[in-house]
């Protein structure tokens, strides 16, 4: 039988996660703090035999009204791919999760090929149940944009799109210039472009606390970088983002009204991919591709899938979200509640401008 441990301290969880290769950041401890200032609750277990850590699931747990409490493990749980003993540990680190915070049901989604049918197959048989479901109202994407860092920076340039890879060699000759800091000691001109950038795209942003607590568990280790671009020094770009081991996370890439038809944004990103290459990542996740897979032309958000295709994202497909139900009662009032919901926004969503439905799809991301 596995040992399982509640994790407590942040050095010790963190290094327990950065030990798996699919390793994420939203498994992190200072994720599930900064969701912690949003109503969730963290419960970080894992799962030793004879003193080795073989998995390990960061789950954020908040209840609610009529369906109780419900768990989440975004991008968890984390396993070592052969090795079985950490799928034998997961009903035990499930029934953790459900004795700490009295959970009606777990919602798994790890960082897992669609295509692992093995997988899929080993959670079942530890009592996991896969969902239909491609979109979600409140999981991590499955249909997430990746870029591989691997190669010298020549590499990525060629990777990219001919009129991307036109726009960053000619940038300087329009007044074009950016630069990446990540010893930012204040947000709030970031702050005040992206505000901006919301009003006149008609989407809500979080409140300036929010980039603070991402400043304060990410800045003081140089993992949080801000990309700054200017137009004849004047700043109309700019984009956040941290690094969490092997991988770097884009967050949210504003501009002003002055950007438009520049190609002030394609430099930023690529300064804020070069700052993550150099700082080690294998690795950028981009968030959704904000469509099917693969894409329809009928999709709202094709645009964004393809901006990041031209600067050379691949579109990859994660696994099913996958439930354990601990009671099933409330559990069906929960899916029923979740699908109804679902199909209302979607429908609604559709009704929206397209700038607006864009906005959206990248804060979702």
């Amino acid at each position: 039988m596995p040992e399982i441990r509640e994790i407590e301290a942040a050095d010790h969880w963190d290094e327990i996660v950065r030990g798996f290769r699919s390793a994420d950041l939203r498994q992190g401890h200072a994720w599930g703090e900064i969701r912690r200032r949003q109503g969730w609750t963290p419960v970080r277990l894992a799962a030793f035999e004879g003193g080795e850590c073989v998995a390990a699931l960061g789950a954020l747990c908040r209840r609610l009204p009529l369906v109780g409490a419900v768990g989440y493990a975004p991008r968890g749980p984390l396993l070592h791919d052969d090795d079985l003993r950490g799928f034998d540990a997961l009903p035990a680190l499930a029934d953790a999760v459900r004795a700490r915070a009295g959970v009606t049901f777990l919602r798994v989604s790890p960082a897992v090929a669609d295509e692992r049918h093995d997988v899929r197959l080993r959670l079942r048989e530890r009592g996991f149940c896969a969902l239909p479901d491609f979109w979600s109202l409140w999981n991590s994407p499955r249909n997430v944009m990746r870029m591989p860092l691997d190669g010298s920076e020549q590499d990525l340039l060629r990777r990219m799109a001919r009129k991307r890879r036109q726009h960053i060699s000619t940038a300087a000759r329009r007044g074009i210039t950016a630069d990446v800091r990540t010893d930012v000691a204040d947000l709030g001109e970031f702050y005040r472009l992206l505000v901006d950038h919301a009003d006149r795209n008609g989407y809500p942003v979080r409140d300036r606390g929010h980039l603070e607590a991402l400043r304060a568990a990410y800045g003081p280790s140089g993992d949080l970088a801000v990309a700054t671009g200017r137009v004849h020094g004047r700043v109309v770009s700019a984009l956040l983002g941290v690094r969490f081991g092997a991988l770097a996370y884009p967050l949210y890439a504003p501009s002003a009204e002055d950007a438009r038809g520049l190609p002030v944004g394609d430099l930023v990103h690529w300064e804020w991919i070069r700052w993550a290459r150099s700082a080690g990542c294998r690795e950028l996740d981009f968030g959704s591709s904000g469509t099917h897979v693969p894409p329809r032309e009928t999709d709202a958000n094709l645009g964004i899938y393809r901006f990041k295709v031209e600067i050379g994202c691949v579109l990859t497909l994660w696994m099913p979200y996958h439930d354990m139900v601990f009671d099933p009662i409330r559990y069906r009032l929960a899916r029923t509640l979740e699908r109804r919901a679902l199909g209302r926004l979607r429908f609604w969503f559709g009704l929206l401008p397209s700038s607006l439905r864009g906005a959206v799809a990248r804060r979702a991301a």
